[in-house]
């Protein structure tokens, strides 16, 4: 969610992420992400490629523009082209300008046939992810996809309405690779380990690794790799319990808190120039709710479903 006693106000500078909202963030782009690998053989740029040819029209781009509005090299540019030209889901003409040298890349039929798959298994995915037995729930991801559409500039508005899901997907993951490259700059961690990190800030007090891998929705093993980092940097410190010799607790240093502070604000900066810049306060407000209310209500539902659980349980012998 976006936390803080300021609110969810106009003010971007009033916006901060905290630890629910990097777990619908993730959750989402997970979502999103299986959704294009489940139906599609193309990567997430390769896809990007491709709905922006569509977001062009007849007219067309060019591979430089491709190349610019991808952030990608030339030769890589040259490669993605070739590869969906090659599927059939574009094709390259000379343009009629200038001297004809520059080449034109649009989009085919069969390309607009395979975007339309992608983008009904993205929301199929994001379905299945995120509760939406109510017409509240599903309300607040419809909206939340809506205006996932639009932190990435679109070409065109026919985009954002035909393949919304799909340019929710593109901005997730340029987000999440601006917050990888970041985060390693920074501080030398990753992703992961920034969420454990920023959680034990937030709590300010030890926690067992079962309990972060609940509280963040994240498997053991990749707490268990993010705490071995952060402790061999001095960000974390394990403590023992001498009631339990079994419980092992990790704790955020000092090192760790000031180090945190710095790289939240430094988050926070980069979501107001890859997030929330482009999205009006309902579109922010949308987004917001996937953390806020829907990560409570996944909580609620896994809380109901253990205590169902337990009363199941009967004495054994």
């Amino acid at each position: 969610m976006i936390s803080g006693a300021r609110g969810n106000t106009e003010r971007l500078d009033d916006l901060e992420l905290d630890s629910t909202y990097l777990i619908a963030f993730d959750m989402a782009h997970s979502a999103l992400k299986n959704g294009l690998t489940s139906v599609s053989s193309l990567n997430i740029t390769q896809y990007h490629a491709l709905i922006k040819t569509f977001a062009a029209g007849e007219k067309g781009l060019s591979q430089t523009d491709i190349g610019l509005k991808l952030d990608v090299k030339p030769n890589v540019v040259s490669h993605i082209i070739s590869l969906l030209e090659g599927l059939g889901f574009v094709q390259r003409t000379k343009s009629d300008e200038g001297d004809g040298r520059v080449r034109l890349v649009r989009i085919t039929e069969a390309g607009t046939e395979h975007a339309d798959g992608v983008n009904k298994s993205i929301i199929e995915q994001l379905y299945a992810t995120f509760p939406t037995q109510n017409d509240v729930f599903r309300s607040i991801l419809e909206a939340s996809i809506i205006a996932g559409a639009h932190i990435d500039p679109p070409i065109s508005e026919e985009t954002v309405s035909r393949f919304p899901a799909s340019r929710a997907l593109v901005s997730l993951e340029l987000i999440r690779r601006t917050f990888e490259a970041t985060l390693r700059r920074l501080a030398g961690v990753s992703f992961n380990e920034y969420r454990v990190l920023q959680r034990m800030c937030e709590l300010d007090m030890p926690l067992r690794s079962v309990d972060l891998a609940n509280q963040l929705r994240m498997t053991p093993p990749t707490i268990a790799r993010a705490a071995d980092q952060l402790v061999s940097r001095a960000f974390a410190t394990r403590l023992g319990s001498p009631t339990d010799k079994k419980a092992v607790f990790l704790a955020a240093t000092e090192t760790g808190k000031h180090k945190q502070k710095a790289i939240s604000d430094t988050i926070d900066s980069l979501a107001r120039n890859y997030l929330w810049k482009n999205l009006n306060r309902e579109q922010r407000h949308a987004i917001a709710q996937v953390g806020h209310v829907v990560i409570a209500q996944l909580r609620e539902k896994e809380e109901a479903e253990r205590k169902a659980a337990l009363s199941l349980l009967k004495p054994i012998g």
